[in-house]
């Protein structure tokens, strides 16, 4: 016969090791943002010595890089109360155009890039200065998609063009992402153009406008907030009407410290629903799958003992104090 393995959970070491375990699984799954893209939008343009004599985008710049605008994009935050994705922008000029430096760019030559996003703008960035910059705001519009909450996605592109100032002429761009986190949200960036190796591994747009799309979802964090919340819902209803059967079954009595604690329940599942992060407004699919049926139910099972309760004459007698039945 087999041995049965008896497990004490108030063992500490138990204990101990049942919290490592989740400890584990949160720090692998309960990721609080993540900001993935292509490997060739998380570098800058390579200006090694001769790696572009032989593109038409080279003018023999002591630089060794080629005349060309660079994108550079930064998640900042997202305004949820705007249904807005906020993403910093600036321009790495490049060859004779100027040289990128650590946060922005020296132009040398002056520029302007139009930007088309949630709002189309124009930067001016003139010779002698460094390049301008500007936050974008990407509006989260997808068609009722917040209703689907935490599964809500969104989808949106952005288009820059840069054009000399003095000839007209279109300047060729890149485009360069940052991975930046974004609290409770997972981004991705992928763009238009195609890679090239004769162009350092990166996509070239030289006559149209540079296009970057981007994808917006919930982290996994915001998964296991909202579960654990909705877990929370479904427990306080399950005791509540597991006591209120006891009651109808003339198990337990009914008393007015069990209607304090209904009605505390009550408000407190309130407060638990404003508690989803991201405070989502009411009427998403949640509420009518999940958190209004447990407040109606709550409802029900509080006027349920609340009638047992004004009932209560034959508890007193028989439950509580056996002798005054001798009394009456």
């Amino acid at each position: 016969m087999l041995n049965r393995t008896h497990i004490n959970f108030r063992d500490p070491k138990v204990l101990l090791l049942l919290f490592v375990i989740l400890a584990i699984v949160f720090g692998v799954f309960a990721r609080g943002g993540t900001t993935t893209t292509s490997k060739n939008l998380n570098k800058a343009i390579g200006c090694k010595d001769g790696q572009w004599s032989g593109s038409p985008l080279y003018t023999g710049d002591p630089s060794n890089c080629p005349n060309i605008v660079e994108f550079l994009l930064k998640p900042a935050f997202v305004n949820e109360k705007n249904s807005e994705l906020n993403l910093r922008f600036v321009t790495l000029p490049a060859g004779t155009y100027g040289s990128a430096m650590k946060n922005s760019g020296w132009v040398s030559e002056s520029y302007f890039v139009d930007i088309d996003s949630t709002d189309a703008s124009r930067l001016v960035n003139k010779d002698g200065s460094t390049s301008q910059g500007a936050t974008l705001r990407a509006k989260m519009n997808n068609k009722n998609a917040l209703f689907f909450y935490p599964f809500d996605r969104y989808e949106g592109e952005i288009k820059m063009q840069a054009t000399a100032e003095i000839s007209k002429e279109k300047i060729p761009s890149t485009i360069i992402t940052s991975e930046s986190t974004l609290s409770g949200w997972k981004l991705n960036f992928a763009e238009q153009g195609k890679i090239s190796a004769s162009t350092s591994g990166k996509a070239i747009y030289e006559q149209k406008p540079a296009t970057l799309y981007w994808k917006l979802s919930r982290a996994n964090v915001v998964f296991i907030a909202v579960s654990i919340l909705l877990i929370l819902m479904v427990i306080a209803l399950g005791s509540a009407f597991a006591i209120t059967r006891s009651i109808a079954r003339f198990r337990r009595p009914p008393s007015m410290n069990l209607l304090l604690w209904l009605a505390t329940v009550l408000f407190a599942i309130l407060q638990v629903r404003t508690n989803f992060p991201g405070n989502p407004p009411i009427g998403i699919l949640l509420d009518f799958t999940i958190v209004f049926p447990v407040l109606g139910l709550l409802l029900i099972l509080g006027i349920a003992n609340t009638f047992y309760w004004l009932n209560r004459s034959d508890w007193d007698y028989e439950n509580e104090n056996p002798e005054l039945a001798n009394y009456a």
